[in-house]
């Protein structure tokens, strides 16, 4: 796509229009950024401002505002391809895949002419079902572009996906073969064998991209990173630090130092940091519970303000709706509708679950049990949000507290008998769950195979165990702060453990 996004470029008077009216949408006032981008009477800057407004509700997780600031751009600009696959993408993230494919399809019949689109085309594509067809077009369109990170990306993820194995990177290893010095494709390959496990191949790769960008903070980064997961953690500060010494400032290598900080005794350092990061990113919750592990480390008191289980932990029985006459009933048809999503699924490359399937897709609105699902929700997030202390300022739970929310995002789980989940965060959420919809036998309360658990960071650190358990039950769900690690316990025998997921923002 080479045409500009809009028709004409703003002056300077226009542009700090553009960029008062984007300061109000940042600050909460979306309505009155709505306002002053419809007075504004130049075409132009009205589709700039109506675009970045777009933006901002995208990057706030406001689908619905975000794709009504680009209808009004592209109502100025119908014939705008940029504006079109902008508006293609946020229908996906909101969840209405059926209209994003077709947008996607509709631009791609018309021109196959930029590589994101071909990616994202593709991944709609596989999200329908359709994955020879998203496969073919990857191929496709790799030949067009053969060193697009995007579209390696994209196939190694189908592949994987579809469980090829060793195929899923096959692609990107043979352009880095005929293009050695497209360094971006090292970092794309490297991610990507890391989290499928293999982790010396990727080491590899980016030991060569060093020597051919040897002043690189990028690939000293990604070497520590490696070097981290495989617990060579000497080898690894050496690198995260020399990182750190050519690009101070940067905001991926200074995140990427810490792990190894706090697993290398360095808490306070680390804590240091993560201030300073969180000075930037107030509500990335990666970061918070990084911080409480550093407090943790050192014995801090803030610890247990942030990780009170009692108060920010809680359980609900959900109550059925209507047609349903119990929760059994209901999650019986649950189960039902959640099966089609899993059928053929694996874990997703770079998801915390191993041994399982999860669905990558947010869970569909129009089903009518799922919607049912949703409409359950809703008493026990509002007895949550009404719980929480107001004007904590310093508390990154309770600031955040409003009289409204949003579901940001949903999926499923379904974890086989050895299955679980590795401890996470949700670094986008703030209020996150777990429903129960059906269980193995989660009775031994010695071994908890099945259970929830909290407070294990996903970095290794001797003496940083799990401090609680949650017992699950059919029909239970709970919530809690998306900065509190969490994971799953494994389990030998039974049935498979489904759940539902989702995460909860202020609105």
């Amino acid at each position: 796509m080479n045409e500009s996004p809009v028709t004409g470029t703003p002056g300077p008077d226009a542009a700090s229009r553009v960029q008062a009216i984007v300061s109000l949408a940042s600050r909460g006032d979306v309505a009155g950024a709505m306002a002053a981008a419809d007075a504004i009477t130049d075409r132009a800057v009205a589709i700039e401002a109506w675009r970045r407004l777009s933006e901002v509700n995208a990057n706030m997780q406001r689908w619905d505002e975000a794709i009504s600031a680009i209808e009004k751009a592209l109502f100025r600009a119908p014939d705008s391809r940029h504006l079109r696959l902008a508006r293609a993408l946020l229908l996906g993230q909101q969840g209405n895949d059926a209209a994003a494919l077709a947008a996607l399809e509709s631009l791609a019949r018309e021109a196959a002419d930029s590589p994101g689109l071909m990616a994202h085309l593709a991944a709609q594509l596989a999200a329908a079902g359709r994955v020879d067809e998203a496969e073919a077009q990857l191929v496709g369109a790799l030949d067009r572009w053969p060193v697009e990170a995007s579209l390696h990306t994209q196939l190694a993820r189908l592949r994987w996906q579809r469980g090829d194995g060793d195929a899923a990177t096959r692609d990107v290893l043979q352009a880095i073969e005929r293009h050695p010095r497209e360094l971006h494709l090292r970092l794309v390959a490297a991610d990507l064998l890391r989290h499928a496990g293999d982790i010396d191949t990727a080491l590899a790769l980016l030991e060569r991209g060093l020597e051919l960008a040897p002043d690189s903070p990028i690939f000293r980064t990604s070497i520590g990173v490696l070097l981290e997961n495989a617990d060579r953690l000497d080898a690894a500060l050496v690198q995260l630090r020399e990182a750190f010494r050519l690009a101070p400032r940067s905001v991926a290598v200074r995140r990427n130092l810490v792990p190894a900080l706090l697993r290398t005794g360095a808490a306070a350092e680390a804590r240091d940091l993560l201030d300073s990061l969180l000075a930037q990113f107030p509500d990335d919750q990666l970061l918070i519970a990084q911080r409480a592990t550093a407090l943790r480390l050192l014995g801090d008191a803030e610890y247990h303000r942030l990780y009170d289980y009692a108060r920010v932990v809680k359980s609900f029985a959900l109550r059925p709706v209507a047609p349903f006459t119990n929760i059994a009933e209901f999650n019986a048809a649950f189960a039902r509708e959640l099966a089609p999503l899993h059928r053929g699924a694996r874990h997703p490359l770079e998801q915390s679950l191993r041994g399982g399937s999860q669905t990558e897709r947010h869970l569909p609105r129009d089903n009518p049990v799922i919607a049912a699902f949703f409409s359950m929700l809703d008493e026990p997030i509002r007895e949550y949000v009404r719980a929480l202390r107001d004007a904590d300022a310093a508390h990154p739970l309770d600031r955040r507290k409003r009289a409204g929310y949003r579901i940001s995002g949903s999926w499923s789980v379904q974890l086989r008998p050895g299955g679980f989940h590795t401890d996470h965060v949700h670094p986008r959420g703030w209020l996150s769950s777990a429903y129960y919809v059906a269980l193995p036998d989660v009775s031994d309360a010695q071994g908890r195979g099945g259970w929830l658990k909290f407070g294990e960071p996903a970095m290794r650190i001797p003496g940083c165990g799990p401090e609680l358990f949650v017992r699950p039950a059919e029909g239970m769900l709970v919530l809690f702060p998306s900065y509190l690690w969490h994971g799953t316990v494994a389990f030998d025998a039974g049935p498979t453990r489904l759940t539902a997921a989702f995460d909860v923002l202020p609105a």
